[in-house]
């Protein structure tokens, strides 16, 4: 069980009656593996730096914490193991560390939140999955889309991945090892990872987006001034890009769009005011939510080749099927026969 593992499974462990949140851009320390923070209800936020233990050294720890002590400006100290029995949760107890661990046993003393859960046992065997409810979660399918798009994505750590994704680090590692289970991760650890059977998995991810994920994007439908009207539409690429036949079309010159399709990361109400779109079923504009990390002022408004090439793939339409096979030179290590 590696670093991440045990973080997301103690999280979970615990939760509730701990809320947990991942603090993704806090600066870690030397020793810090994350930081987390501990939601009390009244409202209030305490910040812990986290180091997880595969190994228990209880004095070690206590030298420590007296060293830490003497800086009042580092954060609490929260230690995460895979496993503490009664007798080693009564030591942290008695040594004031706060700890979790993947069982549900915990200590946490800050002011407003007093919590020591001990004796939960330890789990004999991890209940096992084959890996294909991946597909089947919309976070999964988001997890796969990074994954697939993001070159360095498969081997930096969960937590950036579920940064990047947009989902929660509990949600990131359970797709990871789902991917693992159905072979397309290698084995070793993060910064050797790397996809396996690619293009397999593009093509599965394709197949899914339009029954697990796209319907959660709020999509609706707007009719515009003009049918054309997207050819003078500038959009930003930090708030909107052009997916389906409009992306194709500035990526081949080759279709001419009957649909526009854009995903949106801001709201939506500005977007229909600057280019006078009105709400109609049966439009031919239709807004989704972008469900990736938003791109930079100066990149091209343009969604990633991969889901402008499910958008065609969903489509009834033959001709935008057509545009599909084009792109798939650009999107697929060997072409797909699919």
């Amino acid at each position: 069980m590696n670093g991440d593992s045990i973080l997301t499974k103690a999280m979970e462990a615990t939760s509730p009656p701990l809320s947990w949140s991942i603090c993704e851009h806090e600066a870690l320390g030397s020793t810090a593996d994350a930081v987390l923070d501990l939601r009390i209800n009244e409202g209030s936020v305490h910040r812990f730096t986290v180091e997880v233990k595969a190994v228990v050294r209880i004095e070690t720890l206590k030298a420590q914490e007296a060293k830490r002590s003497k800086n009042s400006r580092h954060p609490r100290r929260l230690l995460v193991v895979p496993y503490l029995s009664k007798h080693n949760a009564d030591l942290f107890l008695e040594a004031g560390l706060n700890f979790i661990d993947t069982a549900g046993n915990a200590f946490i003393d800050v002011p407003g939140c007093y919590v020591f859960i001990s004796g939960k046992q330890r789990r004999e065997q991890e209940p096992t999955s084959s890996g294909h409810e991946v597909m089947g979660s919309a976070s999964g399918l988001r997890v796969v889309f990074t994954l697939l798009t993001e070159p360095d994505m498969p081997g930096s750590p969960i937590r950036d991945i579920a940064t990047k994704a947009g989902v929660s680090l509990g949600s990131a590692a359970k797709a990871m090892e789902g991917l693992r289970r159905l072979g397309h991760l290698s084995p070793g650890d993060s910064k050797s990872r790397r996809l396996l059977a690619a293009d397999t998995l593009r093509t599965e991810w394709v197949r899914n987006y339009p029954i697990t994920l796209r319907k959660k994007l709020r999509p609706q439908r707007y009719t515009p001034q003009a049918r054309t009207w997207w050819k003078n539409s500038e959009l930003q690429p930090e708030e909107a890009v052009w997916g389906g036949e409009v992306g194709a079309a500035l990526k081949t010159s080759y279709l001419q769009p009957e649909l526009a399709t854009v995903y949106c990361w801001k709201d939506r109400g500005k977007l229909l005011m600057k280019h006078r779109l009105r709400p109609d079923p049966n439009g031919t504009v239709e807004i989704l939510d972008a469900f990736w990390a938003p791109l930079t002022s100066s990149a091209e408004p343009i969604a990633p080749l991969l889901l402008i090439y499910a958008d065609l793939m969903t489509s009834l339409d033959s001709r935008n099927r057509e545009v599909a096979r084009m792109l798939e030179n650009d999107i697929f290590d060997a072409k797909t026969t699919s």
